[in-house]
């Protein structure tokens, strides 16, 4: 399993490093026990680099130079953290276990004009990343260093924000749940900083077994007044840390919101069992929801991969838009059921011409060509019929060319379609030499005035050699004029 998403590395810290101010120790302020002002001895630091030191909680290790990993999620998955800004959850370390040390956590703040404007926190042995010059602090107490973190989350600068609460919460010993909590809920600050912390409150609050801190998604999900970017974030910590699939379904109806809602079908289609993808059905099924939100039920049913459930229900679908999505996602599932199925709505003349085309487009990406090829023959509707000459035509091959020039050599088919296929037979590259063959073996009017065109266009010795005789030989006075003129052109 991976999931990514970034954490925030500002550019101040890599002009840092390519501009490292001279060595500063700060000298000691207050007693360690009683605590001290941190804060202070941060922000009255010259510009540069403020270093400092302080435990890791069990679990944590790193490079000491490009990531920090959590191993104490392994029933979940390990926590990776990038220096770069990614972040993933993996099942196996096999990638880093071998760099991955137990160490103090190595902190570096950026400092401009007295207020710190990037957080990099490093773990594991000393590097180069860690050991450039700046203004050292020495070995700080986790309560401390945690508690000032935390502060610098709260203090609402989004560029610094989410590393802060990475640094705070890989602190040893201390609990956090709870302050994190606050940050989510202070509706004062910019939307990422409070989705950062909720994402953590999650993550740190099933650590800490804090239910209380938990339980403040839930009270922004349920929330009108709050923002609708920062109630999403909410519902999708519910559903990963909570996993009360049974509240997010109760919570469902009360959501005001379009995108909420489909985040809610989203997260408990993650669950899938079988009890929440019938709820998801029902929802596909239900005619006064909006159909967006049906539209992304039916999605997340595709993505269960059981084409039969798809099938049926597409023929108790009233919007089209919903069926045309069935379409798509039954023929993303690929197994010969549902091509199977593809093929009987494309030949199902009481269906729509949209949803049969839809149909026709699958295949065609499926790579069912000589389906497509026999049954072209078979469709009254000549606006199918182009739509298989322009997919076929994309899968390109001999037996496709040979097929087209038929088309057009056919006196009977629609001087329409024929005219496509000679478009497509240009567009796919033909030589020319096939072209001119064409034109000699036809005689329909508007085939050959197509080909007049394409020769042009062509432009090279035997297109201009058949253009002039052309403008010089053919019957058809019309076609002399546009030959010549195409001549005139070049």
């Amino acid at each position: 399993m991976l999931r990514t998403g970034l954490i925030v590395v500002g550019a101040y810290l890599a002009a840092a490093i390519f501009a490292p101010p001279p060595f500063h120790r700060l000298p000691f302020q207050g007693n360690p026990g009683q605590g001290f002002d941190l804060a202070r001895r941060v922000t009255s630091a010259p510009d540069g680099l403020v270093k400092m030191t302080y435990a890791a909680r069990d679990g944590i290790c790193g490079d000491g130079k490009s990531f920090i990993a959590d191993a104490s999620t392994a029933g979940r998955g390990y926590d990776v953290w990038f220096s770069e800004g990614m972040f993933s959850t993996t099942s196996s370390m096999s990638d880093f276990e071998s760099r991955c040390t137990r160490g103090p956590v190595r902190l570096l703040l950026v400092v401009r004009d007295h207020r710190v404007v990037d957080v990099q926190p490093f773990v594991g042995p000393s590097s180069a990343a860690t050991e450039r010059a700046g203004t050292e602090l020495g070995t700080v107490p986790v309560t401390d260093v945690s508690r000032y973190l935390l502060d610098l989350a709260a203090a609402g600068r989004e560029d610094v924000a989410r590393t802060a609460i990475l640094a705070a919460s890989i602190a040893d010993s201390v609990r956090i749940a709870g302050r994190l909590a606050d940050i989510a809920r202070n509706k004062s600050l910019g939307s990422s900083v409070r989705e950062s912390a909720l994402k953590w409150v999650g993550r740190v609050g099933a650590r800490e077994g804090d239910r209380d801190a938990m339980r403040v998604a839930r009270t922004i999900a349920e929330d009108r007044q709050d923002q609708v970017d920062v109630r999403e974030r909410a519902i999708r910590v519910i559903g990963e840390y909570d996993g009360d699939f049974a509240y997010l379904r109760s919570l469902y109806p009360r959501l005001d919101e379009p995108t909420l809602r489909e985040r809610v079908v989203r997260v408990v289609g993650e669950n899938g069992s079988k009890a929440e993808l019938e709820w998801i059905r029902t929802i596909a099924l239900d005619r006064n929801e909006r159909t967006s939100v049906r539209e992304r039920a039916v999605r997340v049913l595709g993505e269960s991969s059981d084409s039969r459930s798809l099938r049926e229900l597409y023929e108790k679908l009233d919007d089209p838009s919903l069926r045309e999505r069935v379409i798509r996602s039954v023929a993303e599932i690929g197994d010969s059921e549902s091509r199977r199925w593809l093929r009987g709505i494309v030949e199902r003349s009481s269906e729509s011409a949209a949803l049969r085309e839809r149909a026709i487009r699958s295949l065609a990406e499926q790579g069912d060509e000589a389906y497509l090829r026999s049954v072209y023959p078979k469709l009254d509707d000549e606006g199918l019929r182009e739509r298989i000459i322009k997919s076929v035509t994309e899968s390109g091959g001999s037996e496709t060319t040979t097929w087209l020039k038929g088309i057009v050599r056919d006196p009977k088919e629609n001087s329409g379609l024929r005219e496509r296929a000679v478009r497509s037979l240009a567009e796919s590259g033909v030589p020319t030499a096939d072209l001119v063959a064409l034109y000699d073996s036809v005689s329909d009017r508007a085939v050959r005035d197509r080909l007049v065109n394409i020769l042009a266009e062509r432009g090279d010795r035997a297109a201009r050699d058949k253009l002039r005789s052309i403008a010089t030989d053919d019957p058809d006075e019309d076609l002399r004029r546009r030959a010549t003129r195409k001549l005139a052109e070049k």
